[in-house]
């Protein structure tokens, strides 16, 4: 969760469908001068309370652009915290932009908002951060999720696509950790049938200690040529019976990934593909 606070207010950042949302609570602090009055003044403090925001990400970029300067903050990720201090001088408008990057500095998510900051005002901004669009991207998701052993309810973990072009059939290893979770079943998702709906085939190829290897192809029409699908959807859920306490990471080994095109040929950008882990806690 991401806290940020101003003027001792506080808000969270958290994960819709995979997709990563972060609020701003922004207070404006009347000035105390007994002069001129300054315009009044913006304090945000940032607190990353766990890795929810992304399991890649390593470093998070904020840009304050006003309509006559620009503010840029870097935070670095500490032990999945961040602790800064920035000052926002209110105006009309503000553009407020988040950018998360990993390790190597490449840009994973980005995501802006414009707002207008009076004094004394308060306002909320929320922005939604979606994956770089020039970057391939496969998703295990949520991101994090904690449930009890003692339950009955399986757990439901996807697999989504992100900027993917003419995607015709798609096929990987998900990998678990069987002290904790043992396969249940899978379920296809809707992306690659597409809209309106095209006949797919799709399964479990094999179900062995550890992984669970799952397909997903379109199927041609009386030997008539189908074309792949575009953009970002669901490829598959695959669901868990709870076996002990303790934390999963259910990834993706990049080494059994098959994303291709109509024609055959690896979907573009796939020496590049990007893979975001999961994480299960069992209590």
């Amino acid at each position: 969760m991401l806290f940020i606070r101003g003027c001792l207010l506080k808000q969270c950042l958290f994960c819709v469908l995979g997709i990563v949302a972060a609020t701003l609570i922004l207070g404006g602090c009347q000035s105390q001068s007994l002069g001129p009055k300054p315009p009044a003044q913006v304090k945000l403090g940032f607190s990353l309370q766990s890795t929810d925001l992304a399991s890649l990400v390593r470093s998070v970029r904020l840009t304050i652009l006003y309509p006559d300067s620009v503010d840029v903050r870097e935070m670095t990720l500490v032990n999945g915290q961040i602790h800064d201090t920035i000052i926002v001088i209110p105006a009309d408008p503000i553009v407020f932009t988040l950018e998360a990057f990993d390790s190597t500095h490449i840009l994973l998510y980005s995501g802006s908002a414009t707002r207008s900051v009076a004094p004394g005002q308060q306002v909320e901004v929320s922005i939604l951060l979606l994956p770089n669009p020039d970057l391939l991207m496969l998703r295990v998701g949520p991101l994090f999720q904690s449930t009890l052993l003692q339950t009955d309810n399986l757990i439901s973990v996807y697999v989504d696509i992100h900027n993917v072009d003419s995607l015709f059939g798609a096929a990987f290893r998900l990998r678990y950790d069987t002290l904790r979770l043992r396969f249940s079943h899978a379920e296809e998702g809707g992306f690659v049938r597409g809209t309106p709906a095209e006949p797919t085939i799709a399964g479990v190829l094999k179900d062995t200690l550890g992984y669970v290897a799952y397909f997903v192809s379109r199927l041609g029409k009386n030997e008539l040529p189908v074309s792949g699908v575009s953009g970002f959807g669901r490829l598959a859920t695959f669901s868990f019976a709870k076996r002990d306490t303790g934390t999963s990471v259910l990834t993706i080994d990049p080494e059994t990934v098959s994303l291709t095109k109509p024609n055959g040929r690896l979907v573009d950008h796939f020496t590049t593909l990007v893979r975001e882990a999961a994480t299960v806690e069992i209590r």
